[in-house]
């Protein structure tokens, strides 16, 4: 009769197994951005993290239930990512308030984390298993983009025609992403992209700032 593990081995065993899930994730993550959803599938995840297909198996039995654990890593990264001080955009004139509160709702588009999420969007049109997911993947970050927002500019959030004015400003940003990625444009001529977009975004958003 074997001896029970100690707490010490189970704990070294649960930590192996808690880096292993990270890195499919991270893995997961990468391989989405660099071959799209089309080709993403858990053989390419393991074979690019290195994993065995036992270990991957382990972890995640179907594709469906990778997409949905990364998902939620997707969703974690991405609130981890979201600004915390209101100082780092209230300094300075109001129009460059605006500029900079733009420039960082911008650079939580321009992540890792997003890219893979508009490969998924992409993958959604063709998959209703994958399409309720993201309807509650999408709750979730809409939930800690509204937290970001009112950090940035307060509580003028709650005004109806900001939302408005938000979805406009975010289906720039996603449409941007979406042309750049599909013609393989520089990230030098992304941001000029950017940068005459944010102008006119700029005048959108003039209205709701309390410095004006």
């Amino acid at each position: 009769m074997s001896e029970p593990s100690s707490p010490p081995r189970r704990r070294r065993v649960q930590q192996r197994a808690l880096d292993t899930r990270e890195l499919l994730l991270r893995t997961a993550v990468q391989v989405l951005v660099d071959q799209g959803y089309a080709q993403f599938s858990t053989l390419a995840v393991g074979e690019a993290a290195g994993v065995s297909r036992g270990r991957l198996v382990h972890h995640f039995p179907t594709r469906l239930s990778l997409i949905e654990a990364t998902l939620d890593y997707l969703a974690d990264r991405y609130e981890a990512r979201t600004p915390r001080h209101r100082e780092i955009i209230t300094d300075g004139p109001p129009g460059g308030r605006l500029v900079r509160a733009l420039d960082v709702l911008w650079e939580l588009k321009r992540t890792p984390e997003y890219q893979a999420c508009l490969e998924l969007m992409a993958g959604a049109r063709g998959d209703a298993e994958l399409r309720a997911m993201l309807r509650a993947f999408d709750r979730r970050l809409d939930e800690t983009l509204n937290d970001a927002v009112r950090l940035l500019v307060g509580d003028v959030v709650d005004r109806p025609e900001f939302a408005a004015s938000l979805l406009t400003a975010i289906s720039a940003m996603r449409g941007l992403l979406v042309v750049a990625r599909a013609e393989g444009a520089e990230p030098e001529e992304l941001n000029a992209r950017w940068r005459g977009v944010r102008d006119r975004l700029v005048l959108v958003f003039r209205e709701f700032d309390p410095a004006r």
